[in-house]
């Protein structure tokens, strides 16, 4: 029953947010201890800018789902979303917590064991699982956002998306990266968020409701749609290497919240809607590893772990090299492993 109401499209944009990701973090891990616009940190730039659509993008497919007229948005089924990411991300913050702040430094580093940090990392969680607390808190905010998402206030909702592209993604940004060049940028940044109360219309509220606007609604002139997703990239990478050769450090345009990354998102959004939406041979491959999208996401980085520690040990620092055989690597070890834990009762719940 649950296979009919899946979307396809939708199917085909989470497995591409899901690589996304992953190629983020498989040549982060490399390109953070390169030397800047180093060969190996421009590949690293070009890998890291091409997966920056992953996270807006799982936003978008959430705000799609969750919208929607159809969508039984009840108390109990809301209740038990929150519980499945509060299990997952408990499950996941652990077994992280076990590795990197308990057992490496044990047995590996020789270190000793910091119980504040420990309690603090099982707080925070590991880098990735960040994502979960702003899920839940997406979630948590559903109930009030469907009051008014409907098709027939269609024009307010344009306007909150506008209102926030403007304020959030083009001036908030723009002012973020000047601060690092110029104390000027410091302070009109001190001034913008202590004056300006447009807090409401800032995180990533632009892009779940963008989820349910593009879902619901064909927009004109994709071409130009296209052109300015395609000009956000490039903004992302060339960007990125004069910025950070002009501060001599790394100074990248990578931010979710930015109008690059934005146009990007949006692009690819509405071209998979276009050659997806109608199509009816579903592909197996796409509609597993949508499925499995969130263990993958859970496991990929102890998958990254061990490969580049492989590379350490092997003394293998090429980007060309290293960066692809990262993520074929990660990719294909964090679905199998996923596939496998789906298999277990006592697992399959945290993924």
């Amino acid at each position: 029953m649950e296979e009919k109401k899946r979307i396809y499209y939708l199917d085909v944009l989470r497995t591409i947010a899901c690589i996304a990701v992953i190629m983020i973090h498989s040549s982060a891990t490399l390109t953070i201890k390169c030397e800047v616009n180093s060969t190996n940190f421009e590949i690293g730039n070009v890998w890291d800018a091409l997966g920056r659509i992953g996270v807006p993008l799982f936003v978008m497919i959430s705000g799609a789902l969750m919208l929607d007229k159809n969508y039984n948005c009840s108390k109990e089924k809301m209740k038990k979303h929150i519980a499945r990411m509060i299990e997952f991300f408990m499950f996941w913050s652990i077994l992280y917590c076990i590795i990197y702040e308990i057992l490496i430094p044990k047995f590996i580093n020789h270190d000793s064991i910091k119980i504040n940090k420990v309690i603090t990392e099982l707080i925070k969680g590991h880098y990735h699982l960040w994502f979960i607390y702003l899920i839940i808190g997406v979630y948590l905010i559903v109930p009030l956002l469907r009051l008014w998402v409907k098709d027939e206030n269609k024009k307010y909702v344009k306007y909150f998306i506008i209102l926030s592209i403007f304020f959030v993604y083009i001036i908030k940004y723009v002012v973020t990266i000047g601060k690092n060049f110029s104390e000027s940028f410091v302070k009109i940044n001190d001034f913008y968020d202590n004056s300006f109360q447009l807090k409401y219309i800032g995180g990533y509220t632009a892009y779940f409701l963008l989820g349910w606007y593009l879902n619901n609604y064909d927009l004109k002139h994709k071409k130009c749609i296209y052109i300015l997703g395609i000009l956000g990239l490039l903004v992302s990478i060339i960007g990125t290497s004069i910025l950070s050769s002009i501060a001599n450090k790394s100074v990248d345009l990578f931010d979710n919240l930015g109008i690059n990354v934005l146009a990007q998102s949006v692009a690819v959004f509405v071209f998979i809607k276009d050659k997806f939406k109608e199509k009816e041979n579903e592909n197996k491959v796409v509609k597993s590893i949508s499925k499995h999208s969130l263990g993958i996401y859970a496991m990929h980085p102890a998958f990254i772990t061990v490969i580049y520690k492989i590379f350490e040990i092997s003394n293998i620092n090429n980007a060309l090299i290293c960066i692809p055989i990262a993520f074929a690597v990660v990719f294909l070890g964090s679905y199998l492993g996923t596939y496998i834990f789906s298999k277990i009762p006592g697992l399959r719940k945290v993924v």
